[in-house]
């Protein structure tokens, strides 16, 4: 489990994936939706969903000739949402002590 764990959290420690997560955390998107929102060439996309469908955190689901990647459960978005308020609250700490 702690190795699943490991994998899982490689995954997110890269500043384009998050990106993707955030951006995927309200709709399913296409690469081209998603190039779109973030600015991140297509390559760069693709390379980090496969990453993020490989530890099972995005799906990508066929629409047509079209693929849309979503995220696989809601509950991705909320321990981002978690790590986030933890960095913030460490910063506020570290900064009260510096003063």
């Amino acid at each position: 489990m702690f190795e699943i764990q490991a994998e899982f959290c490689k995954a997110l420690g890269n500043t384009a994936r998050l990106q993707l997560l955030h951006i995927l955390r309200d709709n399913p998107l296409t690469v081209t939706e998603i190039c779109q929102e973030t600015g991140l060439p297509q390559g760069t996309v693709s390379r980090q969903l496969t990453v993020l469908h490989r530890v099972g955190v995005v799906v990508s689901l066929r629409h047509g000739s079209t693929k849309i990647y979503a995220l696989t459960d809601h509950k991705i978005a909320e321990v981002c949402d978690l790590v986030c308020t933890i960095l913030v609250e460490q910063i506020h700490k570290r900064s009260q002590s510096i003063e």
